[in-house]
């Protein structure tokens, strides 16, 4: 992938949100980033097109505390349908849907 490619996908998937950004150049750019992580998480949002700019950071920030092993393990987990809509909830009621898959990846 050309630099300009990368940097129009992270302005593309970010929408301007700084935190979503930020969690996407943790999880691709980071030297220390997992190559394992990069892939599921690159593979959810392409399958979900609505997890874009904010949405991504709720992902990142409200669902997954910040913590990209769990937005990894998240998007692995759920159902594409119910992590969009968990996603668009801007005020932590996403929580309550995705919280029969967070079981498993909070001891993990």
């Amino acid at each position: 992938m050309s630099t300009q490619s990368f940097n129009d996908t992270i302005m593309e998937y970010g929408g301007g949100n700084m935190g979503a950004i930020n969690c996407l150049m943790k999880t691709f750019a980071d030297p220390d980033a997992d190559v394992v992580n990069a892939l599921l998480i690159s593979s959810k949002l392409k399958a979900c097109k609505s997890i874009r700019g904010t949405n991504l950071y709720v992902l990142y920030n409200d669902l997954c505390d910040g913590d990209i092993d769990k937005v990894a393990r998240l998007c692995e987990n759920v159902p594409d349908d119910i992590l969009e809509d968990a996603c668009n909830r801007q005020d932590y009621s996403g929580r309550e849907l995705i919280k029969e898959f967070v079981a498993g990846v909070d001891q993990e």
